[in-house]
């Protein structure tokens, strides 16, 4: 079997609020292999975005993440945001909850 393209490995995201830390992600971890699919499902407030807005660094400065995602090799968190804009885009993306402006060109190119 080859090795996995994305693996994250007991992912930890959290944010502070005014009633204290809120843990928005705890212990996610999974494998994504070339050339399969993996779908991430849960209800609504589950963690599925932050979880993968946080695999592309895409998380605001005060959320705290822990654990390791590796994208073909290379650990990606603590990526500086410059570093992360070789990866984003290229190697990897996301498409976001309203696909549809998402992939409309005007939206895209401004």
């Amino acid at each position: 079997m080859t090795d996995p393209i994305l693996s994250v490995n007991d992912l930890h995201v959290s944010f502070p609020s005014e009633a204290g830390v809120v843990d928005a992600v705890r212990g996610v971890s999974f494998d994504l292999y070339p050339g399969r699919t993996l779908g991430i499902v849960g209800e609504s407030g589950s963690g599925k975005s932050v979880t993968s807005l946080a695999i592309i660094g895409l998380l605001a400065d005060s959320a705290k993440v822990t654990g390791s995602v590796t994208f073909d090799g290379t650990e990606l968190l603590g990526l500086s945001d410059q570093q992360m804009t070789r990866h984003r885009g290229n190697d990897i993306a996301m498409i976001f909850q309203d696909p549809l402006s998402s992939l409309t060109p005007r939206v895209l190119g401004g």
